[in-house]
């Protein structure tokens, strides 16, 4: 015969714990910037945002906007307002309070017209991005077309987060894996969103680069010039230039996080259940008496199995033990049945 016993509160225990993984494709937690390709996209698409592929997948996107839509074209039949300016509102939408968005992202107290983002794959990044456990590399050149670089962390480990409607934000900072280097900030990191929001003034001061980085016509064009000098331009690219200097980077590291729940289920067989079974070979003959003539009075089983069913009767999970575990009228035993998802 089948016994069932309900469980309450006080038979369930929950817990949740954080699970982090490498970011990239295969788990991979580090990446040389050369692995980094662009995806197939279309011209269209370009005027908007880059994505960046490891081993033929997507992993990252760039894009870059302004405020008033400068470096981009706007005034079209097909395009009220530039490419750059809708990225910008789309991010300040996205990620700032409805009274802020009119200002635009404010970095360090200051107003910033434009800005980089970098935005993580929603599916990779599972639950967020893993704060402090991540280092971007950019490198490039500075105006005399000397190399120049910076490494970019958060500051999660010694400043208290920034609630906003998008979550917790930090502050980016040069350093890396969550070791802070320097006092300058570079903007906001949005966990939750997989987003990172980087001023382009500030890359630009590390990072100007030449009038090289204008040429977009190809990536070897910009092996010299790369950096991060705002261009207004209408035929401007400043999407690339991220791209460009993220590929020149040594290396790049992010870590995936996601929220594992735990239930431990504590099953309690008392000493008065669970002494008989269905199993055939239990017993014999038409009256059904016991096969082992020995269990007269003192039935003896062994649980095997536990089912685990919802308030419909519905079988929703089933727990192999790793051992049988004797069970009569004269033992009691308490089997934990952990779920994890």
């Amino acid at each position: 015969m089948a016994d069932f016993i309900t469980l309450t509160a006080e038979d369930r225990v929950t817990e949740t714990t954080k699970v982090t993984t490498g970011y990239f494709t295969g788990d991979v937690g580090t990446l040389a910037g050369s692995n980094f390709t662009t995806s197939s996209l279309t011209a269209g698409e370009k005027l908007y945002y880059y994505n960046l592929q490891y081993s033929s997948a997507d992993q990252l996107s760039v894009s870059y906007g302004h405020i008033a839509g400068s470096g981009s074209i706007s005034g079209s039949t097909t395009n009220k307002v530039g490419q750059t300016e809708a990225i910008y509102r789309q991010f300040a939408s996205q990620l700032l309070k409805p009274e802020e968005i009119g200002g635009g992202f404010i970095i360090n107290s200051v107003s910033h017209s434009s800005c980089h983002f970098i935005v993580a794959e929603r599916a990779r990044m599972k639950d967020r991005l893993n704060k402090k456990n991540w280092t971007l590399h950019l490198s490039g050149s500075n105006t005399a077309g000397a190399a120049a670089k910076i490494l970019l962390t958060d500051d999660s480990d010694t400043t208290s987060l920034t609630a906003t409607p998008a979550g917790p934000r930090y502050n980016v900072v040069s350093g890396s894996a969550g070791t802070k280097v320097g006092s300058t900030i570079y903007g906001h990191f949005y966990p939750n969103m997989g987003t990172i929001v980087l001023s382009t003034t500030q890359l630009s001061a590390s990072i100007p680069g030449t009038i090289g980085s204008r040429d977009s016509s190809s990536l070897g064009g910009l092996a010299i010039g790369n950096g991060f000098a705002q261009d207004d331009t209408s035929d401007a690219d400043n999407a690339l230039k991220m791209f460009v200097a993220i590929q020149k980077g040594s290396s790049t590291a992010f870590r995936s996080e996601e929220d594992q729940t735990s239930v431990m289920y504590f099953c309690r067989a008392k000493a008065a259940s669970f002494n008989y079974t269905n199993n055939p070979t239990f017993t014999s003959g038409s009256d059904n008496g016991f096969r082992q003539r020995t269990m007269e009075g003192n039935p003896q089983t062994f649980i095997t199995t536990i089912g685990l069913y919802d308030a419909q009767d519905t079988l929703v999970a089933v727990g192999k033990l790793s051992t049988p575990v004797q069970k009569n009228y004269s033992s009691e035993a308490v089997i934990k049945a952990k779920l994890t998802y």
